[in-house]
């Protein structure tokens, strides 16, 4: 178990995902506009990015008080 630095809650903390998972919904549809149209879906490199990115800013937070839960060192490192 580990516990929150602020709040000493002891527990799992709860993934937060950012704002950037939003955005990478909304620059899904054009690709996915474009196919169903009949076109080869423009723009699918971009939206392949920002999911990744979307998905490496997932953070993880402390369920009690909301805070961001820092990882600490291991003693002697």
């Amino acid at each position: 178990m580990k516990d929150c630095p602020h709040c000493e809650y002891r527990g799992r903390p709860r993934l937060q995902p950012a704002w950037l998972l939003w955005l990478a919904l909304l620059v899904w549809l054009v690709p996915l506009g474009f196919l169903t149209a009949g076109f080869w879906p423009f723009l699918l490199l971009p939206s392949i990015a920002i999911s990744a990115w979307a998905l490496m800013a997932v953070r993880p937070v402390c369920p009690q008080c909301g805070r961001r839960w820092k990882v600490s060192a291991p003693p002697g490192a």
